[in-house]
């Protein structure tokens, strides 16, 4: 019996011809094209880290996530329980804050209360990984030695957050108090971070703190009172929080703003 093979060869044939008639996508036609041009959703270039914000504005050259800016300071800069202009505030890890924090002193009200600018500090109406600037601190410290402060609330005025620990401050200098001026080349990875944030300081801040409506020092002063009961050590040595009043910052709305990151990435 003779078999017609003409079937086949007429479907392989209309295959390529509907094949070639489909029009190439850019990427197939140019596989070569930088991967910059494949991808639709780049990176936001706006979001920023507390630590490579910290380095960039105070010039202290430390890299690593916050926490471990205390240690890595000893020896190689001035550190102290005083705020100074341009010094580093160094929080220690908490339950929301694991990796710590660090922000810049740009201003002192009082012996109680300080201005800084910070990055990736979430709050109402501030997402995280943006800067604020001009924002009150206020120290909660029965001694005044700036190891329990509170932080202004993002967008609720004179409302103050839960109590956060400390370690205390680094100053742009030596530990002799002489200024640093031979300047270590940063890995390009930390160079990069640093010039990101260089950027994100240069753009509008996602929030001013409202200068003048904090509390004045002696309703700061009855508050460190009221938080001065024995602080109980947790895990990462935090201290324990022991006020009256509610805790109303973002740790209380996790579930809105998420806890804050404060990586060196």
């Amino acid at each position: 019996m003779r078999v017609d093979r003409r079937g086949p060869r007429i479907a392989l044939a209309t295959t390529l011809v509907l094949a070639l008639s489909i029009p190439a996508s850019p990427l197939s036609a140019n596989p070569s094209s930088p991967p910059s041009t494949r991808s639709s959703s780049p990176a936001p270039s706006h979001l920023v880290q507390c630590v490579p914000f910290a380095r960039h504005l105070s010039g202290i050259d430390i890299i690593g996530d916050a926490r471990t800016w205390w240690a890595q300071a000893e020896g190689r800069y001035a550190r102290g329980s005083r705020p100074e202009v341009g010094s580093v505030l160094v929080f220690r890890p908490s339950g929301g804050m694991r990796l710590g924090h660090v922000s810049v002193v740009t201003g002192i009200v009082s012996s109680r209360e300080i201005l800084v600018d910070h990055a990736n500090w979430p709050g109402p109406g501030v997402p995280k990984g943006r800067i604020a600037r001009g924002v009150s601190v206020i120290d909660v410290s029965p001694g005044n030695d700036w190891t329990a402060v509170r932080v202004e609330i993002h967008g609720r005025g004179s409302d103050y957050g839960r109590t956060y620990a400390t370690w205390g401050f680094i100053y742009p200098r030596d530990p002799a108090g002489r200024p640093i001026t031979d300047r270590q080349p940063l890995p390009e990875r930390v160079e990069r971070a640093t010039q990101r944030a260089a950027a994100a300081a240069a753009r509008s801040p996602a929030y001013v703190g409202r200068l003048g409506g904090s509390r004045d020092e002696s309703q700061i002063v009855e508050l460190a009172e009221a938080t001065g009961r024995p602080a109980r050590a947790g895990v990462a040595g935090t201290l324990a929080t022991a006020e009256a009043s509610p805790r109303r910052d973002f740790g209380e709305d996790i579930a809105a703003w998420g806890a804050p990151n404060r990586s060196l990435r």
